[in-house]
């Protein structure tokens, strides 16, 4: 269950609430993000909010109903059942430059605390995403980690080359990993310490890779392998919307336009917002889900409220995989592809899918094209772009 302990405080006459995550949370920074006057105390290493009872409202909506413990006793008025204290796991080890950043941070000179400090501010004031952040700071720490002795002004394109040549022979990384490392370092120069942009691009070759799809058939098949109604809701509408995994997780119940058939994707990849399908025949399903689990906020809610997990949601995929016997490489991604392919088999435009799928680029897209057979007509009706989930 996660927990979150909170406290009221009191600073120049303002009064408002002090809370952090009680262990680990997924996606907590994103998470709270839509929390009305939030902040960070940089010296407390606490989120803040103002006191009102709209922020607890909100907090009890994304983290479930009894996620709040009380640090100084319950606000005036309000009585809370005991919190009884979750249990402590230890925690693995780690590689040390896997290890957070404000954890690893204290073993920098200071002139590179402030560093890493400063960059961290910036990218959360370009509001980037709390993954890229997460990913950013860590390869950020590891590379001044390695660069102890010198200065900012120092930081030269062979060093740079030299740093990213060493990690990529040294560390089993993929190309991704690779371009993230020297994304960090340029967000760093160019953003935060003010240096032009004609520096070193270290960028290796990317791959083509062809993304794995379902037949429509196997699709049938894994979902019949699911009877909890919900968890087989979860992944139609991945599929049936071709909606990535943090999409499906952060789905309102206000996102449902039944009137049209349409389901809208609120701040997807790169804060895009876009409209996709909603089939008839699923919106009976889904309705059905609605009178038996009564969601008051999320479309998708954990067993105390709250916002569903994304680990959660890998979970049913791989249970439906193991149960159904379909290809056991599928991830919850290969939905949103399978989507994409019976799609364009079915004869609706790549222009029209890369809009569904919420593409900024469409080469994304055409790489769907190499994994299409021939059309078999499986939809009477293509231009409605809604592959069965029945």
């Amino acid at each position: 269950m996660e927990r979150i302990t909170i406290r009221r405080e009191h600073q120049n006459g303002y009064i408002y609430y002090s809370f952090k995550p009680r262990g680990f949370i997924e996606d907590f920074y994103t998470r709270c993000g839509g929390i009305v006057g939030i902040g960070f105390d940089k010296m407390a290493g606490r989120w803040t909010a103002p006191a009102r009872e709209e922020t607890l409202t909100r907090l009890r909506q994304i983290f479930g109903q009894d996620a709040l413990i009380w640090l100084d006793g319950p606000p005036p008025g309000r009585a809370v059942s005991p919190q009884p204290a979750p249990p402590v796991t230890p925690q693995k080890k780690v590689a040390s430059d896997r290890l957070p950043v404000r954890e690893k941070a204290g073993e920098l000179p200071v002139h590179w605390r402030e560093a890493l400090h400063r960059t961290e501010e910036q990218l959360k004031v370009k509001r980037y995403s709390y993954s890229t952040v997460k990913g950013y700071l860590s390869h950020l720490r590891a590379f001044l980690a390695a660069h102890p002795g010198i200065k900012t002004a120092e930081v030269t394109s062979e060093v740079i080359r030299t740093y990213i040549v060493k990690r990529a022979q040294t560390g089993n990384y993929s190309e991704s990993t690779q371009n993230q490392m020297l994304n960090a370092i340029k967000f760093w120069l160019e953003q935060v310490e003010g240096k032009g942009k004609a520096f070193i691009d270290l960028r290796p070759k990317k791959r083509t890779i062809l993304p794995k799809v379902l037949s429509v058939e196997e699709v049938r098949r894994l979902f019949g392998a699911i009877s909890n109604t919900k968890h087989r809701c979860i992944l139609k509408i991945i599929y049936g919307g071709g909606l990535r995994l943090s999409e499906v997780v952060n789905l309102r119940i206000a996102d449902i336009h039944s009137d049209r058939l349409q389901i809208f994707v609120n701040g997807g990849k790169g804060k895009k917002d876009r409209y996709t399908t909603l089939s008839a025949k699923f919106l009976t399903e889904l309705r059905q889900y609605f009178r038996e689990y009564q969601p008051q906020h999320w479309l998708f809610e954990g067993q105390t409220g709250g916002q569903y997990s994304k680990r959660s949601v890998q979970a049913i995929l791989r249970k439906a995989v193991d149960k159904s016997g379909v290809n056991p490489l599928c991830t919850v991604h290969t939905l949103r592809h399978s989507y994409a392919t019976h799609l364009l088999e079915s004869g609706v435009s790549l222009r029209h899918i890369q809009e569904l799928l919420g593409h900024a680029n469409s080469s994304t897209t055409v790489t769907v094209r190499a994994t299409t057979g021939p059309s078999p007509s499986i939809w009477p009706t293509p231009p409605a772009a809604t592959p069965p989930t029945g």
